[in-house]
């Protein structure tokens, strides 16, 4: 039934193609492709934007299951039990690999091993849109943009209207949500209140196969605060301030298949962010700050399982900074110039503790000595002719406090035919800082390591002659040298691996009155290549035999789809179905040949009426034919679901 559904959704978005409209380009205003406003049909960059619209027309409750439906991008955990970490691929680069912006400050946390940010703090409600820009982007956004640069941009009152808000919502699996809105003007300074609470029983994060072992709920209970302010006068001069606080705490189980009783974990996440901005007669200047603090706390005290500790106690904290000075000038009418200065440190504390058989098990890191800064000086310029001829370079110069200079580029030329056709290509490198835990950690950190370097070349067609159709076809190529890999000798990380991948993206959509279609394809191959390390059972070690060279892309397909059809009955009630597709999977063995896992499809109901004037009710039904898979081997994914909400 779900094939004959995918082969339904391909006719009609080749039936959509038969009635375009060759009349417009495409006008929407981005600001992550060259960190200033414009149309996105004059960046050479490969974009995804999922506007407010899209968000309040889906089924899904979170930032990573959106993301998750956009091409070239793989969201392990965002279908598992609540409050699972949402590892975040884009084009089969690892974690650490995609550069996550919130409104377009740089977030992440640097306790964890690959520094990355849970996107779990962030409710989905107070997203107003989210901008995905593919490809090396190391140059304008510094470290971890190797994959791409993925900008969540949340709610904002900018022009001083006074409003309240409220989202009710209830679900599956016990779920149940309010959020609480307020914003509006006093005196020269434009305001927004948000908080949002919601709880879930959830079910076992661990998969029981026989479904007779009594594993327990897995549930979760999130809390969300934030407060805006910004000028609301009329001058050369404007400034901004805004708070975000974020806390939730979920059960964890042991391991995969493995249940765990009483393992918990509450995570905090407090950013505060601030800008100020002068306008200029051909340009703007910007000085903008930001601190970012998260919290881990792990306790495992499950006495009834069977296994090396029996009482674990972890926690760990991260905290970063980050400062720059921006600035946009137009040189001419035809091009335009950006330069910056910006300087980011982080540092870490972290604490272990574990009772056993063998006794007490304790180790510390402390931020005296695990931090780190960079800084760094970059330039850009875009040039455009006014004929359809546009060009971006630019260059990035990086000091580490560990590993001393770096240097990226980009040079991205594109050209639209005829106002109807875009060709691009994009030539970039970039790279990923080592982190902190790779760099300090007790065990295994390794303080000599050098960044990850990457190089990339993507070539893209774009159809942009209409104003409801759109397609675009991608191919892109990707090298990552000195990668981070494990020393199982040594026990320590060390620079070693190449990793290489390629692929190909193809997304289409058809948007009129009542009729909007989507549909992308991504295909990936990737491979790295490493030191080859044999482990010896009778010595228990292990030995080096030369290279290895196997696929990286573990836990993401080699190919998947996504389509949707949704479709306006009247003015009020809107009417939409989705089909996902994931092919072949490869699970990782420690010490083993990887697992495949077998494809799936799952299908998704939505509708959404319009009562009167700002007020809304939805219904969702997700994983329609409760089909049963696992994005991670060993741990359950959400079968047959429904939401259902309002909106005022």
């Amino acid at each position: 039934m779900t094939k004959n559904f995918i082969a339904f959704l391909l006719v009609a978005s080749l039936g959509a193609t038969a009635q375009i409209d060759s009349s417009k380009q495409l006008d929407e205003i981005i600001v992550t492709a060259n960190r200033f406003p414009q149309k996105q049909v004059n960046t050479g960059k490969v974009m995804t934007v999922i506007n407010r619209q899209e968000i309040e027309r889906s089924p899904f409750a979170s930032v990573g299951e959106l993301l998750a439906r956009q091409s070239g991008i793989t969201v392990i955990g965002a279908n598992n039990a609540p409050g699972t970490n949402n590892d975040l691929y884009v084009r089969g680069g690892g974690t650490g690999k995609t550069l996550v912006l919130v409104d377009g400050f740089p977030a992440y946390d640097g306790s964890t091993i690959r520094a990355t940010f849970d996107i779990n703090f962030l409710p989905l409600g107070e997203v107003e849109r989210i901008e995905v820009l593919k490809g090396g982007q190391s140059t304008l956004y510094g470290s971890d943009a190797v994959a791409g640069v993925v900008n969540i941009i949340t709610r904002k009152n900018e022009n001083g209207k006074q409003k309240m808000g409220l989202h009710l919502s209830s679900g599956s699996y016990g779920a149940r949500a309010v959020d609480l809105s307020s914003s509006g003007k006093v005196k020269n300074i434009n305001y927004k209140m948000q908080y949002s609470r919601s709880a879930i029983d959830g079910f076992s994060a661990a998969m029981d196969t026989t479904g007779k072992k009594g594993f327990d709920k897995d549930g979760m209970q999130h809390q969300f605060a934030m407060a805006q302010f910004s000028a609301a006068y009329k001058s050369n001069w404007s400034w901004n301030a805004s708070m975000q606080w974020s806390k939730y705490n979920n059960d964890l189980d042991e391991s995969a298949f493995k249940d765990s009783k009483d393992f918990v974990v509450e995570n905090k996440n407090l950013q505060f962010t601030a800008g100020i901005a002068k306008k200029l007669n051909k340009g703007i200047l910007r000085l903008n700050y930001s601190l970012n603090n998260s919290n881990r706390n792990y306790l495992d005290d499950s006495l009834d399982i069977t296994g090396f500790a029996k009482f674990i106690q972890s926690d760990y904290m991260g905290r970063s900074s980050y400062l720059e000075a921006l600035g946009n000038m137009d040189l001419s009418k035809n091009v335009k110039l950006l330069i910056g200065l910006e300087h980011r440190w982080q540092n870490t504390d972290q604490y272990y503790l574990s009772l056993s058989s063998w006794g007490k098990y304790e180790t510390t890191l402390s931020d005296d000595s695990a931090k780190t800064n960079i800084s760094s000086a970059f330039a850009s310029a875009v040039y455009s002719n006014g004929k359809g001829f546009n060009l971006e370079s630019g260059i990035r110069i990086n000091q580490h406090s560990r590993f001393g200079s770096n240097m990226t580029y980009t040079l991205n030329p594109s050209y639209v035919i005829a106002n109807a056709f875009k060709l691009a290509f994009n030539l970039s490198s970039a790279f990923t800082a080592p982190t902190l835990y790779q760099l300090y950690d007790g065990y295994s950190g390794n303080r000599e390591l050098k960044p990850e370097a990457s190089t990339s070349a993507e070539f893209s067609m774009q159809f942009v002659g209409s104003e409801r159709f759109n397609a675009r076809l991608t191919g892109f190529n990707r090298t990552i040298r000195n990668g981070i890999d494990y020393d199982y000798i040594n026990n320590n990380y060390f620079n070693n691996a190449v990793q290489k991948t390629k692929g190909v993206e193809l997304e289409a959509g058809y948007s009129e009155k009542k009729w909007n279609i989507k549909l992308n394809y991504t295909y990936l191959k990737g491979e790295v290549t490493t030191t080859n390390f044999v482990y010896n059972p009778t010595t228990w070690s292990y030995k080096a035999k030369g290279d290895t060279t196997y696929s990286h892309l573990f836990r993401v397909p080699q190919s998947s789809l996504n389509a949707s059809v949704g479709f306006q009955v009247n003015s009020r009630l809107y009417l939409s179905i989705a089909q996902r597709f994931a092919g072949k999977r490869f699970e990782p063995i420690y010490g083993g040949k990887p697992k495949e896992l077998a494809n799936f499809n799952t299908t998704d109901l939505f509708a959404q009426y319009i009562i009167g004037k700002g007020f809304k009710i939805y219904a969702g039904l997700k994983n329609i034919f409760n089909v049963q898979y696992q994005e991670v081997m060993g741990y359950t994914a959400r079968g047959r679901n429904v939401v259902f909400g309002v909106r005022f």
